[in-house]
């Protein structure tokens, strides 16, 4: 009976770690920075490696894998394409262009680098991140902001995927 109630209890312990370890958080970072000096806005994206692979892969119908050394050439169109789909910027209300930097791995994680150029004044920036809600519907996408010496976070999903800082 004892021995019973010990496994009972080592089984009541347990069970709550393996759903804890089983949860898949969906979750990704931008920083978006105005860097007078060279008038451009720096954006740094941070994004699951495998989350990314496995989007790039069902939306586009590829077979790419990401982080690997013999990476196919078509790796970087297909994410610039995937980017272009679903990350915008606006300032001052007007669409802006933007340039791939590239992209670098740390871990489970890949670095995008974006730049815009030729920016001279801001007085608001609109964000729009749908990267990754395509496939997972609980993606969260935290966008911070520097903007001269104002800092905004936004919080982007499914069900608002842009948003908007008025400098003025």
């Amino acid at each position: 009976m004892l021995m019973t109630k010990f496994k009972i209890l080592i089984i009541a312990l347990i069970l709550p770690l393996f759903a804890f370890t089983l949860h898949k958080y969906y979750i990704s970072l931008v920083k978006v920075e105005y860097k007078t000096e060279n008038k451009s806005v720096q954006i740094t994206m941070r994004i699951f490696i495998d989350d990314l692979q496995e989007t790039i892969n069902k939306v586009y119908e590829a077979n790419i894998e990401l982080g690997v050394s013999n990476e196919v050439k078509e790796v970087n169109t297909l994410i610039l394409k995937y980017i272009k789909d679903n990350f915008h910027v606006k300032i001052n209300t007007i669409l802006q262009p933007y340039q791939y930097i590239g992209k670098e791995y740390e871990n489970d994680v890949v670095f995008l680098y974006l730049e815009l150029t030729n920016v001279e004044n801001i007085e608001s920036i609109e964000i729009k991140d749908s990267m990754l809600m395509d496939i997972y519907p609980d993606q969260k996408n935290i966008v911070k902001l520097q903007i001269n010496e104002i800092k905004k976070t936004f919080l982007l999903t499914v069900n608002k995927d842009k948003d908007l800082l008025k400098l003025n």
